[in-house]
């Protein structure tokens, strides 16, 4: 009989606590502070991990 791990992390609740938390913080901000706050998160100044470069494709 196989044994089930109980689960300690909810992925989708987490998800969307941070979406609404996020939510609310945007809410409260004029359009010109929110396009900066969003280019301050995808450049990397709050500590979001920077996506790879892209690789070549390898010669054969």
């Amino acid at each position: 009989m196989a044994m089930t791990k109980k689960k300690t992390f909810d992925a989708v609740a987490s998800s969307r606590r941070w979406r609404l938390a996020t939510s609310k913080l945007l809410n409260r901000m004029t359009p010109e502070e929110q396009i900066e706050f969003l280019n301050r998160r995808l450049t990397g100044q709050t500590g979001v991990v920077p996506t790879k470069a892209k690789r070549e494709p390898a010669h054969r």
